[in-house]
């Protein structure tokens, strides 16, 4: 969605990144790095690409609560590097000297007084990794993996700690002691905290 009055995206990092092959002609080319102003980066890439700067906002894939109900999880996308994005000028007669005073970009990344570049091999292997990553399911990025210990909240029994014994989509499956024996307790991501 676009602001009317200041023309840049607002709606954070909805959108599901994909990763893009680097065009054999740009092989060479190495990337720039910008600091953006904190949780602009999707403003400070709107308004590179306004310059005709090719952009590049690695994000991936998190689980997040949701804000209605927080019982359920959902996944959303964050930046890898958050306040950091990779660009390069279109054409070698473009100048970097335009990204520094683009909206949402705090500085060009430099070293002393030369600009920090990235090469594109680099860039290449953030975008398969970014891939990867956004191509998992959402158990296998969950952070109660199977033998990690947990701890129940905002339930009947909060407080009792248990081992996760395995993950789905929408639910946790619990190993715990209960009243000297073992039982299982199936319990929505959002009711669990890491130990």
């Amino acid at each position: 969605m676009l602001c009317k009055q200041d023309k840049y995206p607002t709606d954070g990092f909805s959108r599901a990144p994909v990763a893009h092959a680097v065009p054999p002609w740009e092989c060479g080319a190495d990337w720039y790095v910008a600091y953006t102003k904190s949780r602009q980066e999707s403003v400070a890439e709107f308004n590179l690409q306004q310059q005709d700067f090719e952009t590049y906002l690695p994000l991936f894939k998190v689980i997040k609560k949701q804000a209605a109900r927080p019982d359920n999880m959902e996944h959303a996308y964050e930046p890898m590097f958050p306040r950091y994005l990779f660009f390069k000028p279109a054409s070698r007669k473009q100048s970097v000297a335009a990204a520094r005073s683009s909206r949402g970009v705090s500085s060009v990344v430099t070293f002393g007084t030369e600009l920090a570049v990235v090469p594109p091999d680099v860039v290449h292997t953030i975008r398969k990794l970014e891939a990867q990553r956004n191509d998992a399911a959402i158990d296998s990025i969950s952070p109660f993996q199977p033998g990690r210990r947990v701890r129940l909240r905002d339930t009947a029994l909060c407080g009792i700690e248990g081992v996760v014994q395995a993950v789905g989509a929408k639910r946790v499956v619990l190993l715990m002691h209960i009243l000297g024996r073992q039982k299982t307790l199936k319990v929505k991501h959002g009711q669990l905290e890491l130990v």
